[in-house]
């Protein structure tokens, strides 16, 4: 059976121009998460500690569902409507990040299989992969997750093409956030776990365009280094939100079974067994041709 060895990092910044940190995250026992709050005054704070709360019940448990997950998440919009509610408006947070579907113990996992990804509004989820001498390669760079967001609206639809998106609407104004009157409605992806994973608030991609960004964790080998590094990087640009990023290596031991990195976005509904072999086979191809496609 394989054997995957995990090493994580995580570091938050309040930037230079924030008068508090309204990001929160996690990195324990298989569940790597970052929130970044909103809402006026303390709101956002509160509203992405609130959440950690709820998401660190997920690292007690033994084994995770997708329903388990949805649960939690539930509990956690509860808590942050409150929030707003006590607060006479809207408070909210975004949630990004990986979940094993076990528990770990000891930095090591034995149990085979897909981890999940999740997410809500428009912190990110990115995957590095390794080149054939085994350092991590800034060419193969991939978002996992998708904003949501009024810009990603307007490029899916095709209504504007990216750089006109990206240079008349503001990427901060989101369309989901856990405390969202009309409710939540979280994206699962299914993923390979293998490679080096960075989960990050928009105080980092929205200072630091993606090609940086892969370069600098490339180029540290060590994931507390690659997190701090990247942290400079942002507040180099500017630091003009809080920052937050985690950076998870997943080493499979086994070399022999090393196949084209994946990712799938779960349908409504599907969880990681329902994944058959079959759609794996398809997806492997498939993101290859996507990466080959960016390049």
């Amino acid at each position: 059976m394989t054997e995957r060895h995990i090493q994580a990092a995580i570091a938050s910044n309040i930037g230079l121009r924030r008068k508090n940190n309204q990001d929160s995250g996690m990195a324990e026992n298989g569940v790597y998460l970052v929130c970044d709050g909103m809402g006026g005054g303390v709101g956002g704070q509160r509203a992405s500690a609130s959440a950690v709360a709820r998401l660190r019940d997920l690292a007690a448990m033994p084994f995770r569902s997708r329903a388990d997950i949805e649960n939690v998440l539930a509990q956690a919009q509860h808590d942050v409507l409150a929030i707003g509610d006590e607060l006479h408006g809207v408070s909210g947070t975004t949630v990004t990040g990986m979940i094993s579907p076990h528990a770990l113990t000891e930095g090591a996992e034995r149990e085979p299989g897909m981890w999940y990804v999740i997410n809500i509004g428009d912190s990110r989820t990115y995957h590095l992969d390794r080149d054939e001498n085994g350092a991590w390669d800034a060419s193969t760079i991939s978002h996992v997750t998708k904003d949501h967001s009024k810009r990603q609206e307007a490029i899916d639809s095709g209504t504007m093409l990216p750089e006109v998106a990206e240079a008349t609407i503001p990427r901060n104004i989101i369309t989901q956030c856990i405390g969202d009157p009309e409710g939540i409605r979280p994206d699962f992806y299914a993923v390979e776990p293998d490679g080096r994973f960075i989960i990050c608030s928009d105080g980092l991609h929205g200072e630091v365009d993606d090609d940086t960004i892969a370069s600098i964790a490339a180029a540290n080998r060590e994931p507390q280094d690659a997190v701090d590094a990247l942290i400079a990087a942002a507040l180099d640009a500017g630091g003009t939100d809080n920052v937050t990023v985690i950076v998870a290596d997943i080493t499979n031991e086994d070399d022999s079974t090393l196949l084209p990195w994946h990712a799938s976005k779960l349908a409504e509904g599907e969880d990681l067994e329902s994944v058959s072999d079959e759609t794996l086979d398809a997806l492997r191809i498939q993101t290859t041709f996507d990466h080959a496609q960016e390049q």
